[in-house]
């Protein structure tokens, strides 16, 4: 499947689990363990229902993730409130890269002959990381 089309997909069946685009790009690309493989250049998930069974009727150009700024915006609120209080009110609305593996993260793995879409979600997903100050 293409990778806007599987981020779509994510967002669409999994709105809580992905948020936003980052939570996608997290779960794909550094998460240990994420049910996805590289199959003819492209990551796929290894065994879901739900992504067999559905497909886009038209593909998109970039997926769309519709509450997204609403939940950076409620993250920003919560960041603040944990900072003034020491705790943290509503735990669904926090964001933590997950520890990269050289040894297995997908950052780092990936095939020779992975498509250029995929390759150009791997790269987003790299300066995201940069910008948020994780080594890579």
């Amino acid at each position: 499947m293409r990778a806007e089309d599987t981020l779509q997909f994510m967002a669409d069946f999994y709105p809580s689990i992905f948020p936003t685009r980052k939570h996608c790009l997290n779960h794909l690309f550094c998460t240990i363990g994420n049910g996805y493989r590289w199959v003819k250049g492209e990551l796929v998930e290894k065994d879901d229902k739900k992504y067999n069974r559905y497909r886009l009727v038209k593909p998109v150009r970039k997926a769309e993730f519709e509450d997204e700024r609403d939940w950076w915006a409620r993250y920003r609120f919560e960041l603040e409130m944990h900072e003034e209080t020491g705790r943290r009110i509503n735990p669904d609305y926090y964001f933590e890269w997950s520890r990269l593996s050289r040894e297995y993260s997908y950052i780092y793995h990936y095939p020779k002959n992975i498509t250029p879409d995929w390759k150009s979600l791997l790269e987003e997903c790299r300066q995201m990381l940069k910008e948020d100050g994780v080594e890579i």
